[in-house]
């Protein structure tokens, strides 16, 4: 039973926003065209309001119009102290309020509003021209389709509360074991399955309680005759993080609680974008302005609070999560200034070995084209260990300053403790990898700068000065300002002289393309450099990003237990998967096969293989690499690189699957691994063009089978003879034929080009059956080669889409009250999508209407009180928390509300693969609440409720 737990708001819907900070608005003028401007700038939510921030530029009239569309929306008396009574004027509904802002030292004033109803705010010059407008208490739509495939929602469930998702258990051979996790945050605010995103993203100071755009993964280690299920639940269980302020909470000194920086919401560690470019220009466009998102009440930080989604990962059983936010430059458009806006999707998913693999997608969803974008995945390292830093066996704390080295053969870096504790890996080398990363220091998530400053002296150079600021930042000299002489080491986020603090500017890729050797010490390569807190910044390539366009940062997290991993483990570089396998042309002799192993114990390594058989006798047949290594590389688990060639005599042309498996010389073996390749046809002499499918793999045994309604199909074509290519199409179960490409040039003559059907769309093949796609191309000459794919809808489970907010707005209650309200979704949806098989029985949708509680700061929303007010009286509803009566009637009938069933599928599942059933026109007409006071009476404000629907067999 698939279930979404969407929020009802009576009052209102609100922001959750704070801190305060002012911009100016600078702007040219000329004696012809005074300038007249104002803009939002700050949205800051306290107790009893949101307090706003206006900015203005009012070069002629002094004069602001303030309209809303509903009464008593602005707090008259508290605009009145911050303006002089004189300064404003209303009417007696106080929905338009003139204010004169004639004192030339201001530039901005602070707005107390209602947070208890949805209202609009229209600001107008003193000519009634409208400068800007902007809903209050509205909760912005996050649209999480980064990648504009509308059919995968089908298999993510979104969830308002933090989780943790575990991947493989790991054994050794002591009988202890291992287990990966990730998570957004701080783990300690995860751990438990209970506490809501909102309620760690609220202000702490200036910054957040939990900086939820870091994307998180640590490891649980469970000692012999432990438990590992039990978590950190179980005193034989340790956990191990790398993040500071990532389940390091032992180490927080609440009598400076205050802080922004205490190790506590991985604060220091986090994801963004160059947006606030846009609001403040640097004065080198090759160093844009960046900010953090954790920076409260601005829109390029963040806009609302972010969405959590997870799902299993069809490839490999395991959890996976994703993150969803957006930001904007302006909270609305300013006259004069580029706006952008950025949708940012973070996804973490777990290997069959148990790598974590981030992937972050920036998206373009605004209206303008984004110049000189950049994308910036920021990480502040720690080691930590059971709620504090890592420490030796005196005590001392090791695990911040801390050297990072190069993994070799551009793979990415690693960080090791000085006691051998724990070591973590990060891979850069995936297919969407950062164009650029620094094992350098890292930034405070809060901050917004403008990149680099250059103030001009006397005569343009004399006394001027300049600065850059992260990523930008320059290294510092053995200053006490920035350096501790003592132990040797820099203050956050400083680094050496020399040493920028991430990157010089767009054009420096860091330690990318450096090829250092593996252990190589990052940022310097001498070991007696002082140390700087270790951190790491990726960031994109600079590009003008066009809208609807997407951009990707890419990494690996793996992490290693040395003093308990007993078994060998190998990463191979570029591994094929099933759906994207490995390219080789028919007839190649070799395929050459690259990565590297460590083992923590063991002298001895050997690599076995088996092409197209996964039985333990066929891999131990075949040798890949033997390899040894001292004991003492054993104990630091060195990493050692490997090239090796794979004989593929034999094989003919199509998909293949290699099987290895590492043992080392006590006998034992690491995780078995796939490697998919497939060998194609290449272009021979007078033999006409050549086409081969590559990805997705979909055969007529088996078919390709898609989780969605679109898919990137492609492959590789060549000929050998011919200069031009007419044409490459496809058609579907011998229909119509559609042409991809066309008029093609053909300059490299027998090499391979490769070709795609970007996002293809098989919605119209909405059924069980199989369908056959042959892929042509045809040369000059009218010559032709096809290829074949297969693929099949198969049954899955149902989706349930409802509104996450309904409003029934502003209600006056008694006792007595009979008023029954109607539900208007406003323009939103109840859907059911069904994908199950054909046949499937029929299905209720069901829905639970929770209490009606009176948000406050301090109350969880979520209580186990099933809220069934309906058909029972007021006085049996004695309650401490301040609620109201609810009444549910369904098509004029009072009903109970715990078990409400507002609509069917019309009869048993029919022959099409995704079946919608729309409930919103039944709801809307027959779904009505009449809300009642208790006979104590109730306080005015904003009430909530949960409201829980989910789907049921209808066996008819």
């Amino acid at each position: 039973m698939r279930k979404t737990r969407p929020t009802l708001i009576l009052a209102c819907l609100w922001l959750i926003c704070s801190s305060y900070f002012t911009t100016p608005v600078m702007a040219e003028t000329t004696e012809d065209q005074p300038v007249t401007s104002a803009g939002l700038e700050t949205i800051i939510e306290q107790e009893e309001d949101n307090e706003v921030t206006i900015s203005y530029v009012l070069e002629d009239k002094k004069e602001l119009v303030l309209k809303t569309d509903h009464e008593e929306m602005i707090d008259l008396e508290a605009l009145k102290e911050e303006l002089g009574a004189d300064n404003v004027q209303s009417t007696d509904s106080k929905q338009e309020i003139v204010v004169t802002l004639d004192n030339p030292d201001l530039i901005d004033f602070k707005l107390h509003v209602s947070k208890t109803v949805p209202f609009l705010l229209t600001v107008q010059d003193a000519d009634r021209k409208d400068m800007f407008k902007h809903q209050f208490n509205h909760t912005e739509n996050v649209d999480p389709l980064v990648d504009d495939d509308p059919a995968e929602e089908s298999t993510w469930t979104r969830v308002d509360k933090l989780r943790v998702s575990k991947g493989p258990v790991l054994k050794n051979s002591d009988g202890s074991c291992m287990q990966p996790i990730l998570y957004f945050g701080d783990y300690r605010y995860s751990e438990s399955g209970v506490m809501k995103v909102s309620s760690t993203w609220i202000p702490r100071r200036k910054s957040r309680e939990n900086s939820l755009t870091a994307p998180n993964s640590g490891i649980i280690y469970s000692e012999p005759g432990g438990k590992i299920e039990d978590g950190t639940n179980n005193p034989k269980n340790h956990i191990y993080t790398t993040h500071y302020g990532d389940s390091q909470n032992k180490d927080f000194n609440p009598a400076l609680s205050a802080q922004e920086d205490l190790p506590y919401g991985t604060p220091t560690s986090y994801t963004s974008t160059n947006l606030f470019n846009f609001v403040s220009h640097s004065d080198n466009w090759r160093k844009p302005g960046t900010s953090g998102p954790n920076k409260v009440g601005k829109s390029y930080a963040m806009l609302g609070e972010p969405n959590l989604y997870y799902r299993i990962d069809p490839k490999t059983g395991f959890e996976e999560q994703r993150l969803v936010y957006k930001q904007r430059a302006f909270y609305n458009d300013h006259l004069g200034k580029t706006n952008p806006e950025i949708t940012t999707r973070i996804k973490m998913s777990f290997t069959k070995t148990g790598r974590v693999v981030t992937d972050i997608a920036f998206k373009n969803t605004g209206k303008v084209l984004f110049n000189n974008f950049s994308g910036f995945s920021n990480h502040d390292l720690s080691l930590n260990k059971d709620g504090t830093e890592l420490t030796d066996k005196n005590g001392k704390k090791i695990g911040n300053y801390i050297s990072i080295r190069s993994l070799g053969n551009e793979r990415g870096m690693y960080f090791q403790a000085p006691n051998n504790e724990i070591r973590t890996t990060i891979y850069m080398d995936h297919e969407k990898g950062p164009a650029a990363w620094a094992a350098r220091s890292a930034s405070r998530g809060y901050l917004a700068t403008k990149g680099y400053i250059l103030k001009p002296g006397f005569l343009g150079f004399i006394g001027s000065h300049k600065e850059a600021f992260y990523p930008w930042k320059i290294g510092k000299p053995m200053d006490k300002n920035f350096y501790d002489k003592k132990t040797n080491t820099y203050k956050f986020s400083y680094t050496p002289d020399g040493i920028s603090n991430a990157f010089v500017d767009q054009k420096d890729l860091g330690d990318k393309g450096q090829k250092m050797a593996a252990g190589t010490r990052l940022g310097t390569n001498k070991e007696k450099d002082p140390q700087w807190d270790a951190g790491v910044t990726m960031r994109s390539s600079p590009i003008d990003l066009e809208v609807g366009k997407t951009v990707h940062i890419q990494y690996g997290t793996v992490m290693d237990i040395p003093g308990t991993v007993s078994h060998p483990v190998v990463e191979y570089d570029e591994i094929g998967t099933e759906h994207f396998p490995k390219v080789l042309t028919l007839g190649t002799e070799n395929m050459i096969m690259e990565g590297h192993w460590y083992d923590f114990d063991s002298r001895n390594v050997s690599i076995k293989y088996a092409i197209d058989s996964e039985d333990p006798e066929d891999i131990q047949k075949n040798t890949l690499m033997d390899d040894t290594q001292t004991e003492e590389e054993a104990v630091m688990g060195r990493f050692h690189d490997f090239s090796q060639k794979v004989s593929l005599d034999g094989l003919e042309k199509g998909m293949h699957k290699m099987y290895l498996i590492a043992e080392d010389g006590e006998g034992n073996k690491s995780i078995l691994q796939e490697h998919n390749f497939k060998l194609i046809k290449s272009a021979v002499e007078n033999k006409g063009p050549q086409i081969d499918i590559t990805s997705p793999t979909g055969t007529k045994r088996n078919p390709y089978i898609p989780v969605t309604d679109k898919f990137n199909l492609q492959g590789f074509w060549s000929d050998q003879n011919s200069k031009k290519i007419k044409s490459i199409s496809y058609a579907v179960d011998g229909g119509t034929e559609n042409v991809v490409q066309e008029d093609i040039d053909n300059p490299a003559l027998g090499e391979l080009v490769p070709w795609k059907i970007k996002a293809y769309n098989i919605s119209e093949y909405n059924d069980f059956e199989k369908h056959r796609l042959v892929v042509k191309i045809t040369d000059e000459n009218n010559q032709v080669d096809t290829d074949i794919f297969y693929f099949k809808h198969v049954g899955g489970g149902t989706h349930l889409v409802a509104p996450e907010e309904i409003d029934f707005g502003r209600v006056s209650v008694t006792p007595t009250s009979d008023q029954p309200i109607p539900t208007n979704l406003n323009g939103k949806k109840v859907l059911l999508e069904d994908f199950r098989k054909e046949g499937a029985s029929p299905l209720k949708i069901k829905l639970s209407i929770k209490k009606f509680y009176k948000v406050t700061d301090n109350v969880d929303t979520d209580d186990e009180d099933d809220g069934d007010d309906s058909l029972s009286s007021i006085e049996s509803r004695a309650s401490s928390r301040d609620s109201l009566v609810h009444d549910v009637i369904w098509n004029g009938q009072a009903v109970n509300s715990k078990h409400l069933i507002v609509g069917r599928t019309d009869g048993f599942k029919s022959d099409e693969w995704r079946q919608t059933t729309d409930l919103t026109p039944e709801i809307e007409k027959k779904l009505q609440l009449n809300f009642r006071a208790k006979e104590t009476g109730v306080s005015t404000g904003k009430y909530m409720s949960q409201w829980t629907w989910s789907t049921v067999d209808s066996i008819q």
